[in-house]
């Protein structure tokens, strides 16, 4: 009865790092595709970590069912975290920027990008 929740468990996480995975890599590409703005820049970025993060918690999820955890899992987990709130963080203040200053946005922000 124990393995059967175990296994529900373990299927349960591999379709949901299948399903965000998918996502959020197709919501990247669409944002990388559109005109390039520092917005969508951010929301690509904002996209692939989130991918990241699907990614390395479902993974911990998994080897936590079968008994097994790992020090460098749980760093990157807690690093993509970080860097999601500091994307977000960086978008707001951008935005705040161009609502507040309107006029003096374009000569601070760029709205070229190298990929």
């Amino acid at each position: 009865m124990e393995d059967t929740i175990v296994h529900a468990v373990v299927v349960i996480l591999c379709l949901l790092i299948s399903v965000g995975t998918v996502g959020n890599i197709l919501s990247a590409i669409v944002w990388i595709r559109r005109r390039a703005s520092s917005s969508a820049i951010y929301l690509a970025a904002l996209a692939i970590t989130d991918a990241g993060v699907v990614i390395t918690f479902a993974s911990l999820g998994i080897l936590s069912q079968i008994g097994r955890t790992t020090l460098v899992g749980n760093f990157v987990s807690v690093s993509l975290i970080v860097l999601e709130t500091l994307l977000v963080l960086s978008f707001s203040v951008e935005r705040l920027y161009a609502i507040r200053r309107p006029l003096q946005v374009y000569f601070y922000i760029t709205y070229t990008y190298y990929i």
